[in-house]
């Protein structure tokens, strides 16, 4: 396979925690959606049953993970041995889409074009040396799993490479809904049902999206005594210029504020995923970095970003 180099996305803004640590914008991506009909979660009526796991394992910029699955419901484990921030977000191709023309998408920077031959089903991300789990419901069709996440240049991880192909066959899982402790709805710009405050321990949300554009939900875990206020207010500042940036000084440098804890990739209308996580006491903040599908603005500086108290 061929790396490409989407030019759409060379001018997205540098890798989320760097970004975050200047107050300036931040984005995983430059696709632009518009509603793409799904069989989401819901749809699916299984009896009782286990779900199979699919480990991906990811690096600088690579997957390694298996190339054939069964549909049904699946664990989508996100392993990342690499030292930067992953994503494995699953883009089924529309029937009789091939992969040279999903590569010739990608380079052209079209992304209207591209999301017309297929849709995002959402999937892991995770912080460098942690894993991450999502589960989701796998139609058969041709996948390709992909990292948008940009890099401190602003390139995004599958330019670089960071691409690996899926076929989901037919299956016969009798696997049932996932029981889920909290739902999330993602609208044009909120995270609707985020509570406010949440117990300390294991948690599954079923996250959906219920709007009209491609959304996802980062669940950042804030280092101890960092307020969620300050992060929000980062995340949310105006761009600043390269020139307006100053260098930062050793002494300023220090641990990130926020680690990557779980949450569900960029996903299109109507799709599901179940994320799984343990939280600890803290402050969390959860937002969308996704990019306006008429503007360009990321949807965070538009207001989806919001927090929540684990007691």
């Amino acid at each position: 396979m061929s790396e490409v180099t989407p030019r759409h996305l060379l001018d997205l803004p540098m890798n989320r925690r760097a970004t975050l640590t200047r107050s300036a914008a931040l984005g995983v991506g430059a696709l632009v959606a518009g509603r793409i009909g799904l069989v989401s979660a819901q749809d699916a009526t299984p009896a009782a049953g286990t779900y199979p796991e699919l480990v991906i394992g990811a690096t600088e910029f690579k997957f390694e993970m298996p190339a054939a699955a069964e549909s049904g419901y699946t664990r989508l484990t996100l392993d990342n041995q690499g030292g930067a921030d992953h994503h494995a977000m699953f883009f089924r191709l529309n029937d009789g889409t091939t992969e040279d023309q999903l590569m010739a998408g990608l380079a052209s920077g079209d992304f209207g074009a591209l999301l017309a031959l297929g849709a995002s089903y959402g999937g892991p991300m995770a912080s460098a040396g942690s894993q991450a789990s999502v589960i989701a419901f796998l139609d058969a069709g041709n996948y390709a799993v992909v990292c948008l996440i940009p890099d401190d240049q602003g390139v995004p991880h599958v330019a670089l490479g960071m691409i690996a192909m899926l076929e989901v066959t037919e299956g016969a899982s009798t696997a049932a809904d996932p029981v889920a402790d909290g739902t999330i709805t993602l609208v044009e710009m909120a995270f609707d049902g985020l509570p406010a405050e949440v117990p300390a321990g294991t948690h599954t949300w079923q996250v959906t999206n219920g709007g009209t554009q491609l959304h996802e939900m980062a669940l950042l875990q804030l280092a101890p005594g960092v307020p969620a206020d300050a992060v929000i207010a980062g995340i949310t500042a105006p761009p600043a210029s390269p020139a307006a940036v100053p260098a930062a000084s050793p002494e300023a440098s220090g641990p990130p504020p926020f680690v990557s804890l779980s949450g569900a990739a960029p996903m299109s209308p109507g799709a599901t995923n179940y994320v799984e996580f343990t939280a600890q006491p803290g402050e969390y903040v959860v937002v969308c970095f996704v990019p306006d599908a008429e503007t360009g603005m990321p949807h965070a500086l538009m207001g989806m970003v919001a927090s929540f108290t684990v007691a």
